[in-house]
């Protein structure tokens, strides 16, 4: 059985919640014919990425999609690409902050996610939905995972596609903080569905449909 791995990240900063978490829990546990595999790792440099690579040789999985919270974003962002560097003023969750830090010494300046962007940047647009495509995942944790997790795959050669989403705060998590953009929890979870059902059907079956002899377009 094909199976997948989505990955949500633990509240960090001053924050109580993340959202990610509330995405994951949304996920049904099957999709399709392929089983789906969630685990919430800890907003840890380089730990994070020890702990998410037992699961991708346990499961050999056709995808990973890391999900982490960028605050003051206001749409979902799927991130293309992540670079070789770890420089945060924020501290992680033990307290170490990165600064100018080389996350490979022998990796490339910057690895591009393996999802298809187009195709993905126009499902969100067909279907309206709140979302992008980013060039800019940080360089805090969730840049050094994404990073890491690229960088290993292709090194040891996994089949998996590997994609990075940032989402918004919550509505509850910005009340008190003037023009700060939120956007609620099921409009991420909408936006990232659309992005593992179009790596999982690529095809899109009314698009299709309409190409065949004699099809008729539906309303």
């Amino acid at each position: 059985m094909q199976k997948i791995l989505i990955i949500a990240f633990e509240p960090f900063g001053n924050d109580t919640i993340n959202p990610t978490e509330g995405i994951l829990e949304r996920i049904p546990d099957f999709l399709y014919d392929v089983k789906v595999i969630k685990q919430t790792l800890p907003v840890v440099y380089n730990h994070a990425f020890e702990r998410l690579v037992p699961l991708i040789e346990k499961h050999n999985p056709e995808l990973i999609l890391l999900l982490g919270l960028s605050k003051g974003r206001s749409h979902v962002c799927l991130e293309r690409v992540a670079i070789n560097v770890s420089d945060g003023k924020l501290p992680d969750n033990l307290g170490t902050a990165l600064s100018h830090e080389t996350i490979e010494a022998q990796g490339p300046d910057g690895l591009f996610t393996s999802l298809p962007v187009k195709i993905i940047e126009q499902r969100f647009k067909d279907r309206k939905q709140t979302a992008v495509i980013s060039n800019t995942a940080g360089t805090y944790v969730c840049n050094n995972l994404y990073y890491k997790t690229l960088h290993y795959v292709k090194t040891f050669s996994k089949k998996a596609k590997v994609g990075f989403i940032h989402v918004p705060a919550t509505p509850a998590m910005v009340h008190d903080q003037t023009g700060m953009p939120s956007m609620r929890v099921t409009e991420m979870y909408e936006a990232i569905m659309t992005i593992i059902d179009t790596v999982i059907n690529p095809v899109d079956i009314k698009e299709t449909a309409q190409k065949v002899k004699g099809a008729q377009k539906v309303k």
